[in-house]
Order: structure tokens, then sequence, then C-alpha cells
């Protein structure tokens, strides 16, 4: 059973400095988001994940986020997640501090974390193969970005229901 989630969705801008990181990945030859086409793949920030997230979380949620959007969302390098032959690359980043603490708030409602403590980031490329670890990083490196995101929408993702919804824009 898939996962519910609350998760932040990106300005134009924003989401196009890192679709362009996961085109030039994809143009390497190099597994990226770009290779998933569900109508749930777009860039954002997981805030909460778990299954389920109860429907009575949304007015909480939009409460402790709406109010802060749009904010800054700060890129603040790359990680590699997992330990097998395979990783996911992405950004770590930085929410403000604001976003932070309403963030901790938000996920002490949410029964059932998937992954009890938050390690903000933001998904460029899932199972790389540890092989191609140097060649995603140069494309990377080559691959204009920004170093600060603006998350302007709070996306609700209902699974069960095949629910995608902004409930919460800044």
């Amino acid at each position: 059973m898939p996962d519910h989630a609350f998760e932040l969705s990106f300005d134009d801008a924003s989401e196009r400095a890192i679709v362009d990181q996961w085109l030039a990945l994809k143009a390497a030859g190099i597994p990226s988001q770009a290779d998933h086409r569900s109508m749930t793949n777009a860039p954002h920030l997981t805030l909460a994940a778990a299954t389920p997230i109860p429907a009575t979380l949304i007015e909480p949620a939009v409460s402790l986020i709406g109010p802060l959007l749009p904010t800054r969302i700060q890129l603040r390098g790359l990680i590699l997640l997992g330990n097998g032959p395979r990783v996911t690359v992405a950004h770590l980043v930085e929410p403000t501090p604001a976003l932070a603490a309403a963030t901790l708030e938000l996920r002490a409602l949410v029964p059932g974390l998937r992954h009890p403590v938050w390690m903000p980031h933001l998904t460029l490329a899932r199972r790389v193969p540890r092989r191609l670890l140097p060649a995603a990083l140069e494309v990377l490196a080559a691959t204009p970005t920004v170093e600060t995101l603006s998350a302007d929408r709070l996306r609700w993702w209902d699974p069960d229901a095949d629910v995608v919804d902004d409930i919460a824009i800044g």
C-alpha cells in the first residue's frame, strides 16, 4: 500500500530548475525522476508520509503550513541515500526555521510516520547504480540550478482515493 503524504510543491521557476536536472541526468543515461511518468511525479518536499494519513489531518496541515506559504527552501548540497548497490541522489534542503517548526508539529499529529525523523531533501534520481555516481555528479555540476527554491503550495496525496490536491496556496 503506497504512502499518503503532505508535500510542498514549488513555483514554476523552482520546479523548472529541478526538472532541468532530472532531464540532464536522463539525457546522460542515468536514472532520474524524469523517468517516472505518474501524475504525482513533480518536484516536491515531503513533510510527512504514512499509510494512511487520516483526511482529518488536512485542516491542521493547512492551519500549520498554509500561513507560511510561499516559503524559501535553501539547497545545501547533494546527498546519497541508501546503502545498497543502488542509491538515491537528492538535494539536502534547509527550510526556514518557521517551516521546520510547523513541520515537526504536523508530523507529531501523523500516526505511523514512514520515517520518524524528518530529513528534508528533494529527490533527483532513485535507484542509481553506484558505478554511475561519478557521471551523475558531473552532470549535476554542469547543470545550472538555483540556490533557493520557492515552495508555494501544500499538496495532499491520497493514493487510495487517487487524489493529489493543492490544499493551501501561498
